[in-house]
């Protein structure tokens, strides 16, 4: 699972309090206990690893750890503190740098899973800057759909990288709703990962309708988010506009004992915007301007008011 997981805008759904020994290292004797009990959804294989009894380690994946920068400043904020992971430290383990956050899979009992891609695009604008044309990006394009290439792209038979990765976030609901459903796992059953393909409002409720099918009605979060969320809360003051927020996640977890909770994750590509510039995020992305589309994302998601069958 993305699992460091997300959370959004709402009041605290329950309140995570974990005590950690911070003198205990990540060994194989933990690994080798807890490995039947975890659960990694999306993400880089390998990228997360069981730390103490309750924390996991992170590892950075770039030079600049970003990740680190932005837990500082998200545990700092009051609006954000509380529905983030606890971080705790960074960590040089053999040579490599991990941070040390809270594992939030030991407040369940074989959870119920859903990790939610935010935003209306998952890659940085230093990514996607050289405009030199490229085959090898038009034939991966050809590949997943024939039919994408305008025609002055066929007589070229190149793209730029800013066009095949617009290309791809098309190919989901990333480019039209701000978000998309990137993996679920259900008590019990095999992840599903196949999700993310799905493009339409339609479809995305009926995923999220069956994910959140239950015997006994439950206070989910996502009822919480739609009655209380947007109303009492400042939507501006959530997420800093100083920092454009790419490719972080909101994980949804409950399980059958009545638990669940909502949490903001994954912030690797959260990074600072150059000289001041302020960030609204729900304003169309243009290049340069740094907008990600995450609060157009969740204005989406709480439209989809998705409630438990028996909570109409």
């Amino acid at each position: 699972m993305s699992h460091l997981l997300t959370g959004f805008f709402i009041e605290t759904v329950f309140s995570l309090q974990t005590a950690l020994d911070l003198s205990a290292p990540a060994t194989d004797a933990i690994l080798i206990n807890r490995k039947n009990a975890w659960i990694q959804l999306a993400g880089h294989p390998g990228s997360f690893a069981p730390a103490g009894p309750h924390t996991i380690w992170k590892k950075r994946m770039a030079k600049e750890n970003y990740e680190l920068k932005a837990y500082q400043s998200l545990m700092d904020s009051p609006t954000t503190q509380d529905i983030i992971p606890e971080f705790h430290r960074e960590v040089e383990h053999n040579g490599e740098y991990f941070i040390e956050i809270e594992d939030l899979l030991q407040h369940f009992k074989d959870p119920n899973i859903m990790d939610i891609k935010m935003g209306k695009r998952t890659f940085l604008e230093s990514e996607v800057k050289n405009p030199v044309l490229r085959k090898d990006l038009y034939q991966k394009m050809i590949d997943l759909n024939p039919n994408a290439p305008t025609e002055e792209e066929r007589k070229q038979e190149a793209i730029t990288k800013l066009r095949y990765m617009q290309f791809r976030e098309e190919g989901s609901s990333t480019a039209t709703l701000g978000f998309r459903i990137e993996a679920v796992k259900k008590s019990g059953e095999a992840p599903i990962t196949s999700l993310k393909k799905i493009k339409h409002k339609s479809q995305v409720k009926k995923a999220c309708v069956n994910f959140l099918l239950i015997e006994h009605c439950m206070v989910l979060p996502w009822g919480i988010l739609v009655l209380k969320g947007q109303k009492k809360v400042e939507k501006t003051h959530l997420i800093p506009m100083l920092l454009q927020i790419i490719g972080s996640s909101l994980l949804i977890m409950y399980d059958e004992s009545g638990h669940c909770g909502v949490w903001l994750i994954d912030f690797a590509k959260t990074i600072p915007v150059e000289n001041g510039m302020i960030l609204y995020h729900n304003l169309p992305w243009l290049l340069g301007n740094h907008e990600d589309g995450f609060l157009s994302g969740l204005d989406n998601l709480i439209d989809v008011r998705i409630f438990c069958h028996s909570c109409k």
